[in-house]
């Protein structure tokens, strides 16, 4: 329902006759029309003793009843300030327009569903409320415009300094009308009106001498914390009074001037007096009245108005008395339209109205009248001033309800009702529902006005944004007053700083003004949204929990949870963390925010402009030519490198980053932790050694997921204090490189060195590697067989032996033999050495070079030794020391070079002897015959010349290794009895076949359809993969591999050849091809070029199967591989050049610029559409460029896609353990071997002849372009099979 505003203008004075009202009723003058004047009469302020003493029906009793006597002590002078501290203490401060719009909506809030609201807003801090403050509706606020028919205005003088000092009193109304009225009576009982009393006291000389300019701040004052000067002059404020709602105290900073509102319940609350004006009861009493007054008209019912209008005039009566000169007027108890509009017996019980009786002059009979109160003594009577208000408020509620009730009618257009004198008697009342009146009592006319101009929403609606609110400011304030309101606030409120200043920059980008956004910019404050965002970033609720209670290193532990957690916002999570790190000024957040690794190691990598296969030095290198060339990018490159420290697990490039960025020393130092700290950290009690420790720290270093960025720096600072603390040389020395000095190691900690006896460097590296194989090892240990064992076998077997296609010769059986017991002499001594290294006998290394075929002669015996080889471990014995024929001599002594940096064994025949001899089940103390034979000792001497050994010397130089591989393999099992003869091709089985050998099935498949598919089964050594193919990876040399071919057969004609494994190896050997002929050269080259292998591979895709999930993705990445090979041809195409040299865009580019010029006719040449072929050569270039970018695109995506085809697929699986290197070119060079050590945590260590170092997998899985030491030989082993990689295996025996 619209509520329609009389116009403020008008100045009509209300008429107040009852249509009904007999000559009974003429003795209560209610007309208000004898009134002379517009304006009402002031309040006396002058003290009227005698007038109260004379009227007994007074309730005030002037001065000498409640009025409080004032002494000397008790004049206030008027111009100090009676709260000096109040702009530095009390709070929550606002200004005059959010005090009048928390006046209006004061009573959403109250009235609303949130409980936390229900004492009010008055006196709550804005940000309590600001975001309430849109869904809650303000009320109308609504006033007496005319004070003649109503005075709800009143100005009083202080008692403490009535010279200087007023109180300006105002009442008004607050009501919420709903939209869904529709008759008389819902206006009674869903239009609830509320009272609103706003008392201000004004301190002139103040306001003179004080006043400061822009917006007034008011500040909250508990009614407690009143100067007993404004208590003195608010005797009618009564805190705990009933009816009161809601208050609050506000005094201005400036000149502490006082507001005090009071927000009151609703009058006529009971639901006796709301029934009493609705139709029914009204129809009801009327027709009770009609049978006891006959002089009614039974049909001339009231109306509600009616009823309100007569109600309003008995109230309204005691108010417009002006002094005690006018007479009381009462009512007849006999009053027919008293009893027909209202229930008489209410004046006495609820409205303070006293029996009167009086004598009637006609009958002389004694009559009951109704007295009303006497209200004349209310400025010295505060009794009587608090029962004047209650009848103002019940005076306002009765016009506002008959406003109300115009305006219905109004609306629905009844005539009847336009006749009506209540209707005109109300509609006649000059009201208002405008704010101006709040704003000229709060002295605040401006901000009314620059209010009212603003017609657009958008300026409202700011007004109620919460951002505003905060700031208790308006979108007409000037710069100047909300930055002052700004500083204020959040001097009083420092907790909600960033609260303030999210409103304070909301308000700078809304208004557009650069000087706020300039101020906010020099403010080094959060926001409290910002903040509050940030919480919930880490999911804490910061309705529940407050920032300040949170410390430093539980916000770090909830940072690094939320951020492991799937699906986390890394941004917003790191925004957050750098938030709390400045608002908390935490040095600690700081760093870590600042220098946390990359989520994505290539992003490091692609700051520091390096590739990921580069070594450490390298990104050493990189790292600090970046930090000087762009100082400013320090912190990036920082990250970069603890990024790549964590990824790569490099203890080098974490000392470099120590040494570098002294925010790290700053937190990672020795300092970090005390002893028994450092010992828990890695897990080891006090009394571990070093080497414990050691392997600790390597199993947690190398083996541990990686579930906080710094805890490799924690396990080094740990270490760092151990070392320190024990004065340990090992654990010093390690941490300086992150590997193992062997020299500080005990020797039977570490592996045993081999020394090289002349190109025997790869011989040392492949016998390195079958040591490290411990099944093979144990067999070689624990080898005893002889020529005899042999000979009886053949001679009983109904089969012939066959090894690799080959019928086993005699000879070839002799010297299997004797080159396993070489063999077992040296892992006997590489495992009982108390040295670093053994030398072994040259013997040996011929047996391994010398073919197989070549027959060697052998000595019947020798002396057995009786000595252990721990006797033989002079350094200066000779590693020549070598029965060479019968009759040679020794070659002589060889000394060591003091650059050795390892001590070494040098084994002569009567160490190998002695070996032998040590070795349980080798040599039997009683020798006995069998069959005629002597069993003679199990070492022979070889009759080999000094010739022989060079050439088998010179063999090894120019020897692969895979013969050698091959060589050695098959003495091996040459010199084993066979575990069961294959009945079909009589091929033994044996440990090395188990260990090294695996089948492949060739299948041929006439294309024709004719014919049958031939299977063939063979078995493998090593998987052959070429890099002059240019694999990508080794999964795309195995491809190139096991790939399908096309063949022609005589036959079958047209086949395809299939190649698949039917069983896999537990060893699986892969050789890479890299040594090519030069036809045009005619010599031979190596291929440095690098072929990326991971620590695992998967052979599930070349597994002989019936699976269709495997072969549908073999048949899909066979397409996509043939489209790649596509795509590379046209590639290569379009980017191939001719004879001179010009690729064919450049042809193109050439020949348009040639006919752009004036060479042709210069020739006198020329010929039609030169323009025209100029125009299509261009576009033909332009064509290249377009495609040759499209079949990039291609080639990059079906890489990326055939990469990832078979991931899924892991069943047959296998563990990179040995990596064969060959530095050098293709006639020479040097070899060494990489082997993994699963029981030392995973470490890889190098086997470079007599040197064992450890190494970091960097150096194991370096693929860098234009390394000549390349990988030739990769070894794996089969998953589950770990445990028999076993590269230490050392016994020292105590002398």
């Amino acid at each position: 329902m619209t509520f329609l505003r009389p116009d403020e203008d008008s100045t009509k004075k209300e008429s107040s006759n009852i249509d009904s009202l007999n000559s009974s009723f003429e003795s209560v003058n209610m007309d208000q029309s004898s009134t002379n004047s517009d304006k009402p009469d002031l309040p006396s302020k002058t003290n009227d003793d005698e007038t109260n003493k004379s009227n007994p029906n007074s309730t005030g009793q002037g001065p000498t009843c409640d009025t409080p006597r004032v002494t000397t002590q008790d004049i206030d002078p008027g111009n100090t300030l009676l709260y000096p501290d109040l702009g530095t203490a009390n709070f929550p401060m606002k200004t005059s327009n959010r005090i009048i719009d928390d006046i209006l909506c004061d009573l959403s809030f109250i009235n609303g569903p949130n409980l936390s609201f229900k004492n009010g807003i008055l006196q709550e801090s804005m940000i309590m409320y600001s975001k309430e403050r849109i869904n809650n509706q303000a009320y109308l606020f609504g006033s007496m415009v005319d004070q003649v028919a109503l005075q709800t205005k009143y100005e009083y003088n202080s008692l403490t300094c009535p010279a200087n000092n007023k109180l300006e009193v105002q009442f008004g109304i607050l009501m919420n009308l709903p939209s869904n009225i529709t008759n008389v009576d819902e206006i009674i009982s869903k239009v609830p009106i509320y009272h609103l009393k706003i008392t201000v006291k004004t301190r002139q000389l103040l306001e003179v001498s004080k006043k400061q300019a822009g917006i007034t701040q008011y500040h909250l004052l508990d009614f407690e914390d009143l100067h007993h000067f404004d208590k003195r002059d608010l005797m009618t404020f009564d805190p705990d009074n009933p009816d009161l709602l809601d208050y609050a105290i506000y005094v201005s900073s400036d000149t502490n001037r006082l507001i005090l509102i009071e927000i009151f319940s609703t009058e006529f609350d009971s639901r006796e007096e709301r029934e009493s004006f609705q139709t029914a009861t009204i129809k009801s009493r009327y027709q009770e009245a009609c049978k006891k007054f006959d002089t009614l008209d039974p049909e001339a019912v009231p109306t509600g108005i009616d009823c309100l209008n007569t109600v309003l005039k008995l109230l309204k009566q005691p108010l417009t008395r002006k002094n005690n000169n006018d007479k009381i007027r009462t009512v007849s108890s006999n009053n027919p339209i008293l009893h027909s509009h209202f229930n008489p017996e209410w004046l006495l019980e609820k409205y303070n109205f006293t029996k009167h009786y009086a004598t009637d002059e006609t009958t002389g009979q004694e009559v009951l009248e109704y007295e009303p109160p006497d209200l004349i003594s209310y400025v010295q009577g505060y009794k009587v001033r608090s029962l004047r208000e209650k009848y103002i408020r019940r005076c306002l509620q009765l016009i506002f309800w008959g406003k109300c009730l115009v305006q219905l009618r109004v609306d629905q257009s009844d005539p009847a009702l336009r006749g009506s004198k209540s209707y005109r008697a109300f509609n006649l009342l000059n009201t208002t529902t405008s704010t101006n009146p709040l704003y000229q009592l709060l002295n605040d006319s401006k901000s009314n006005f620059l209010a009212s101009t603003r017609n657009d929403s958008d300026s409202m609606a700011l007004d109620q944004n919460f951002h505003f609110i905060n700031l208790s400011t308006s979108s007409y304030y000037t710069d100047r007053d909300i930055i002052k309101n700004y500083e204020r606030l959040i001097a009083l409120d420092p907790p909600n700083i960033g609260t303030y200043f999210d409103a304070l920059s909301y308000i700078a980008n809304r208004k557009g003004s650069y000087q706020l956004i300039a101020y906010c910019g020099k403010q080094d404050v959060v926001g409290q949204e910002n903040i509050n965002m940030a919480l919930k970033c880490f999911n804490i609720d910061p309705n529940v929990v407050n920032l300040e209670s949170i410390d430093d290193s539980l916000l770090l532990s909830i940072y690094k949870n939320e951020s492991v957690k799937e699906g986390a916002d890394f941004v917003n999570l790191k925004n957050a963390m750098r938030l709390f790190a400045k608002i908390r000024n935490s040095p600690q957040l700081k760093f870590y925010v600042d220098h946390e690794p990359y989520r994505n190691v290539n992003q490091a990598y692609e700051t520091l402009e390096i590739d990921s296969s580069v070594d450490d030095d390298i990104i050493q290198t990189a790292y600090s030519i970046k930090t000087v060339d762009a100082p400013g990018l320090k912190i990036d490159c920082d990250r970069a490198l603890y990024t790549i420290a964590i990824q790569r697990r490099s203890m080098i490039l974490f000392n470099f980053l120590l040494e570098n960025c002294s925010e790290f020393q700053a937190y990672y130092n020795i300092g970090r932790y005390d002893y028994r700290q450092a010992l828990g950290i890695l897990q080891v009690n006090e009394n571990a050694n070093d080497e414990v420790i050691l392997k600790n720290f390597q199993t947690k270093w190398f083996n541990e997921q990686i579930h906080e960025a710094d805890q490799f720096l924690n396990y080094k600072c740990a270490l760092m204090k151990l070392g320190l603390e024990r004065n340990s040389k090992l654990i010093n020395n390690f941490l300086m490189n992150g590997v193992i000095d062997p020299s500080c190691l005990p020797v039977e900690n570490w592996p045993t060195g081999i020394n090289n006896i002349g190109n025997t460097c790869y011989l040392n590296s492949l016998l390195q590697y079958y040591f490290s194989i411990s099944p093979l090892r144990e067999y070689v240990l624990g080898y005893s067989k002889t020529y005899e064992d042999f000979y009886d076998a053949k001679r009983n077997a109904k089969t012939i032996r066959r090894i690799g296609g080959r019928e086993v010769g005699d000879n070839e059986v002799e010297r299997s033999i004797q080159f396993i017991y070489q063999l077992r002499d040296l892992f006997y001594a590489m495992i009982y050495t108390n040295k670093r290294c053994v030398t072994p006998r040259r013997e040996l290394a011929y047996l391994a070079f010398a073919p197989s075929n070549v027959e060697v002669e052998f000595e019947n015996g020798v002396t057995d030794a009786k000595e252990d080889v721990s006797h033989y471990n002079d350094d200066k014995t000779s590693d020549t020391l070598i029965k060479i024929g019968e009759g040679d001599e020794d070659l002589g002594e060889a000394e060591r070079t003091e650059a050795s940096p390892t001590e070494d064994i040098y084994m002569t025949d009567d160490d190998m002897l002695g070996a032998a001899k040590a070795t349980d089940g080798i040599n039997k103390e009683d020798e006995s015959t069998e069959n005629g034979i002597d069993i003679l000792p199990s070492t022979k001497v070889a009759k080999i010349s000094s010739d022989q050994l060079e050439n088998a010397l010179e063999m090894g130089r120019q020897q692969d290794v895979t013969e050698c591989i091959g060589n050695v393999l098959y003495q091996l099992e040459s010199g084993s009895e066979p575990l069961q003869i294959n009945p079909e091709d009589n091929e033994q089985d044996d440990l090395v076949k188990q260990l090294f050998y695996g089948e492949i099935k060739q299948d041929i498949i006439p294309l024709s359809g004719v014919g049958e598919t031939r299977p063939k089964l063979e078995r493998f050594l090593s998987l052959l993969v070429n890099v002059g193919d240019h694999p990508r990876d080794i999964y795309d040399a195995l491809d190139m591999y096991f790939k399908d071919e096309f063949l022609t057969m005589d036959e079958y004609g047209e086949v395809k050849r299939t190649v698949a494994i039917t069983k896999f190896p537990t060893i699986l050997q892969v050789q890479i091809q890299r040594v090519y002929y030069d036809r045009e050269r005619f010599m031979p080259f190596k291929s440095i070029e690098p072929l990326p292998f991971s620590a695992k591979i998967y052979m599930d895709r070349y597994v002989d199967t019936a699976d269709p999930e495997i072969l549908e993705t073999r048949e899909r990445t066979a397409k996509m591989k043939a489209e790649l090979v596509q795509l590379k041809k046209r590639q290569q195409e379009l980017l191939s050049r001719n004879e001179v040299g010009l690729s064919r865009k450049e042809a193109y580019s050439e020949t348009v610029n040639f006919l752009q010029s004036n060479a042709l006719q210069l020739q006198g040449i020329v010929f039609e559409g030169q323009d025209e072929l100029s125009t299509i050569l261009k576009k033909a270039g332009t064509d290249i460029d377009d495609e040759l970018s499209t079949i990039y695109n291609q080639i990059t995506q079906l890489e990326e896609t055939i990469s990832h085809q078979f991931e899924q697929f892991k069943k047959v699986g296998y563990s990179l353990f040995a990596v064969f290197i060959h530095r050098g070119e293709a006639s020479y060079g040097h070899y060494w071997v990489y082997i993994k050590d699963y029981n030392q945590n995973g470490i890889w260590r190098k086997y470079n002849d007599e040197t064992v170092s450890e190494v970091p997998d960097e150096e194991v899985f370096n693929f860098t372009e234009g390394n000549t030491a390349t990988p030739y030989f990769l070894v794996y082993v089969k998953e589950g099979s770990e445990k028999d990689i076993e590269p230490l295996k050392r016994i020292i025996e105590e002398s």
